[in-house]
């Protein structure tokens, strides 16, 4: 009994506290968690973007079928559009000025757009973080309690921030070098498409391969005559002889170029402007200029507009579809692919991050 209440009056010892074990690493050997946001393939806005393609399309087919005049006029395969005399609508000439100017030399505007982009939008300040004022501290003053003294210091801080913006137009940073290297890939894709692929273009082997010819081949003499260009690998050898093509499956060139240079033009500019946040968009919104929007914009508006003349005016249901289909080919390699396979992200990089 007494052994008993000894135990219970003893003083019990303090408890020491358990160690406790965490399974998370250590803060300093934590890292990032981007995996998840690299191998998302595509963001809310740029789905939205790849999604008006088959629905401009779609509306621009839909449109040829409701519209009285454009189904009484008569559509010939040959030329792939309405004769002229008979066209029910300026847009449905193939001699339009913006067939012509914009859609016929597209790649040219789409490659003075991206420049624009690169230059003057893309992430100038990029190249001077390392070593400057970070962006979302810039132009933030102490608080002083003269005002024209916190006026004075906050107008040196915007002269400084423009000094250093001008500065960072000239500097090859590696997201722009990764901008440049996909706009090449692309332009690739589209020089094999559609002007030289070892050889005549895809478009004119495709041609070719489904049973499309020249119409003068038919006739052995105009073969004599034209010697070593007999054979008319390409579309514009056969005009330039005098001929068209005729049969086999010609895939709309009109729909792939529109498609893949203001599809990779606005993956471009989405992927920054997403990825950017608060005062970062602002500014690059800023450097850029009206002009330079101008531009950017023009091109992509002009493009999604003759994308819809197009759909309604030119080529069958088929080949607009392989056209489509093509462009996103070359989307799906420099915008898709980067963000599954990290060797190829490494190289390409991904817009905006």
């Amino acid at each position: 009994m007494s052994a008993t209440r000894r135990q219970n009056g003893a003083p019990k010892p303090s408890p020491r506290a358990s160690p406790k074990f965490s399974t998370n690493p250590p803060l300093s050997k934590r890292r990032p968690n981007t995996s998840k946001a690299l191998t998302t393939l595509l963001q809310p806005a740029e789905a939205l973007l790849l999604l008006m393609y088959p629905a401009l399309l779609l509306l621009g087919s839909l449109f040829s079928l409701l519209d009285p005049s454009a189904r009484a006029a008569p559509y010939s395969a040959a030329s792939q559009s309405h004769p002229p005399d008979l066209a029910p609508n300026y847009f449905a000439l193939k001699k339009n000025v913006f067939n012509i100017w914009f859609v016929k030399v597209g790649w040219f505007w789409f490659t003075v757009a991206w420049a624009v982009w690169v230059v003057m939008g893309m992430g100038m300040m990029r190249g001077n973080r390392s070593n400057k004022t970070p962006l979302s501290q810039r132009g933030r003053i102490v608080e002083l309690d003269d005002d024209d003294d916190e006026e004075e210091e906050e107008e040196e801080a915007k002269e400084k921030q423009k000094d250093e913006d001008q500065d960072g137009i000239f500097i090859l940073t590696p997201q722009k070098l990764q901008s440049i290297l996909r706009w090449l890939v692309v332009t690739f894709w589209w020089m094999l498409v559609t002007q030289w692929c070892f050889g005549p273009a895809l478009i004119d082997r495709g041609f070719r391969l489904t049973g499309g010819q020249c119409e003068l081949m038919r006739s052995d003499t105009a073969r004599q005559d034209m010697g070593d260009v007999r054979e008319f690998v390409t579309g514009a050898a056969c005009k330039l002889a005098g001929g068209k093509w005729k049969g086999g499956h010609d895939i709309s060139g009109h729909v792939f170029i529109l498609v893949l240079g203001s599809a990779s033009l606005g993956l471009e500019v989405l992927g920054a402007m997403v990825n950017d946040q608060g005062r970062e968009a602002e500014e690059k919104q800023a450097r850029l200029g009206k002009w330079g929007w101008g531009i950017v914009v023009g091109v992509v508006g002009m493009s999604w507009w003759m994308l819809l003349m197009t759909a309604a005016y030119f080529h069958t249901w088929f080949e607009k579809f392989t056209g489509l289909s093509t462009a996103f080919v070359g989307i799906a390699v420099v915008y898709l692919l980067p963000r599954l396979a990290p060797g190829v992200r490494d190289v390409l990089g991904v817009p905006g991050r």
